[in-house]
């Protein structure tokens, strides 16, 4: 059994979870007692030797002042980011990994280990990326959940204008969220020449670039809701 260091946040109640999945995969935790961290000890995530695997959910700033602080105290900073649940406490976490640890390192087994399965965890890109991959797959399924409304007995016609404007709303939002993050993280915005930059080729990267592609700014989605209304319109008189 693998000994590792770690300290539970205050405002971290996802914590414990992790740690029982550590416990169970065969790593356990270091005895209270041993020798202090050598982090603040309202940091959330765990400390190993020669690594620090963040699970925090404040702000990037934050994220990027621990980072720095990581790098000061000769530490490697790992960002981990995921929709946890206390489910994954038995069944596994989806994690979103930011900067991964190197193959054999004690972080890396953690990774495994805290995973459905070793290696079902998504390598997204250096710190930062996970958390905007995050953002992006909550909106990516917020659009679909919002995009039919909630079943109940009674028959009603579907108000595809409201339903339109709010998908395209959240297009929106998620075209500025992909932009953001190629033009403060990476640095370039698409096209790109080839080959590909190497800053640019990382799943995250690959991610934020399709998504605006996709939903291009000079879109008038105004103008096509008003064609899709007017060809119904002409379809329904069609009929009468």
């Amino acid at each position: 059994m693998m000994v590792v260091s770690y300290r539970i946040g205050g405002q971290a109640p996802h914590l414990p979870w992790f740690l029982r999945r550590l416990a169970a995969q065969g790593l356990a935790a270091a005895p209270e007692g041993g020798q202090p961290g050598r982090l603040p000890a309202d940091w959330a995530g765990l400390e190993f030797a020669d690594c620090w695997l963040d699970l925090g959910r404040d702000g990037d700033q934050a994220l990027a002042e621990r980072a720095a602080r990581c790098r000061d105290a000769g530490l490697s900073f790992v960002e981990l980011a995921g929709g946890w649940a206390p489910a994954g406490a038995e069944f596994g976490f989806i994690l979103l990994v930011g900067d991964p640890p190197p193959p054999g390192t004690a972080a890396r087994l953690a990774l495994d280990a805290l995973a459905p399965q070793p290696g079902c965890w998504l390598s997204s890109g250096p710190v930062h990326s996970a958390r905007f991959c995050q953002r992006a797959f909550d909106g990516l399924m917020h659009a679909g959940l919002a995009s039919m409304p909630e079943p109940d007995s009674q028959p009603r016609a579907l108000e595809w204008e409201a339903i339109l404007q709010k998908q395209w709303m959240l297009a929106g939002k998620l075209r500025q969220l992909a932009e953001a993050y190629l033009t403060e993280r990476v640095g370039l915005l698409p096209p790109y020449s080839a080959p590909l930059p190497e800053t640019a080729a990382h799943y995250a990267a690959n991610l934020a670039r399709t998504i605006m592609l996709a939903l291009p700014d000079n879109l008038d989605w105004a103008a096509l809701q008003n064609e899709l209304a007017a060809h119904l319109q002409s379809r329904d008189d069609a009929r009468k």
